[in-house]
């Protein structure tokens, strides 16, 4: 269960930063979509370039997200088991009376 933890706080931090680029393309791209005068002043954009950019971007970004979310789950759950496997270990070799 270590080696899982471990691999999904590498993994988290890493997409924490794909998502960081993504979303400053993102919102770049978004913002010349919905102001075509700043696109159309850059004469050397192609307003249906940065559509398609957007648009298969944002697929991109959903599964990045995705994979974040169940990275963060399961790094927030892992002291939880670690406190549950250590509660039932020392329960089982408690010697009662």
């Amino acid at each position: 269960m270590t080696k899982i933890y471990l691999w999904s706080k590498k993994l988290h931090r890493i997409l924490a930063i794909v998502i960081t680029f993504m979303t400053l393309l993102m919102a770049g791209t978004g913002l010349l979509l919905k102001y075509n005068s700043w696109a159309n002043k850059l004469s050397f954009l192609d307003l249906g370039m940065i559509r398609y950019i957007h648009n298969n971007l944002s697929v991109l970004f959903i599964v990045a997200l995705g994979f974040m979310i169940l990275t963060g789950i399961a790094m927030y759950l892992y002291p939880w088991w670690v406190q549950y496997k250590n509660k039932k270990s020392i329960s089982s070799t408690d010697i009662t009376k």
